[in-house]
Formats: structure tokens, C-alpha cells, sequence
């Protein structure tokens, strides 16, 4: 028989977060639960799906979260990409030059707008050429 849900305590053990933000995770509704025989249980289709749309918590033994952001960039991405400051590529963000998107508490990166105005520009160069051969 397959595992369809899992304790709030093995949840927290695998994205290695305390007590306290385990159950504000579930008290925000992230993810389905149900109760069994007195104890909360989070279902695990639902905590999965909840996994692949954000990029804050990651398991700490498995794939990477934000499946579904894939096509993005983090703050942290772009500046190691061009070589400047996080600062900087907030800089850009304000003057609007890429398609951005809200993840969370999170602002990412459109890959697609951030190559079309980099090849729009001539201020900013690429840091390393290793990076860009990763990211594509």
C-alpha cells in the first residue's frame, strides 16, 4: 500500500525546520491535512505540489524545490551571472527591464527577458561563460 500522507513531525524532518515553522506552514493552509486517530496528517500529493511552486524551504535529503520555476532566476542567480551586486540587479528590477515574478516572499527572474535585454545591452557583460553554459 502506498503512503498517501505523512506526520507533521516527519514533514519537518525533511525540510529541516523547527517546530513552530512546521505547524505555521500548516496553519497557513499550504498544503492539505487531514486528521487520523486524534493526530494531523499533511497529505502528501498536496505538500508536493506545494513543494514545486515555491523556492524558500528544501528538503533536506532531495531534489531542489520551485520545480515549476525552472524558467527563472534568483536575484542571486543574475548577479553571480553578470558579476555584480544582488543590490544592483534590484537596481534593474525597479526599472523594469525583465519579466518578473512573485514566488512566496520571493522575486524571480523571467531566463527568457533576462536573455533579451542582455542582448539589448552593452553595460553589462556576463561574469562567466561556465554560468551561462549551466543555466542553458
Amino acid at each position: 500500500m502506498e503512503k498517501k500522507s505523512m506526520s507533521v513531525p516527519e514533514m519537518r524532518a525533511m525540510l529541516g525546520i523547527g517546530k513552530t515553522e512546521s505547524y505555521w506552514l500548516v496553519k497557513k493552509h499550504y498544503f492539505r491535512t487531514v486528521m487520523a486517530n486524534g493526530k494531523m496528517r499533511v497529505m502528501l500529493d498536496s505538500f508536493e505540489s506545494w513543494y514545486e511552486n515555491q523556492v524558500r524551504y528544501k528538503k533536506v535529503n532531495g531534489e531542489p524545490p520551485g520545480a515549476n520555476w525552472q524558467h527563472t532566476y534568483s536575484v542571486q542567480e543574475a548577479a553571480d551571472i553578470l558579476g555584480i551586486s544582488e543590490s544592483t540587479v534590484y537596481d534593474l528590477m525597479k526599472k523594469e527591464v525583465f519579466t518578473l515574478y512573485q514566488v512566496g516572499g520571493f522575486r524571480r527572474i523571467d531566463k527568457e527577458s533576462f536573455e533579451r535585454w542582455y542582448a539589448s545591452q552593452s553595460h553589462y557583460k556576463k561574469h562567466s561563460k561556465e554560468v551561462d553554459q549551466v543555466e542553458r
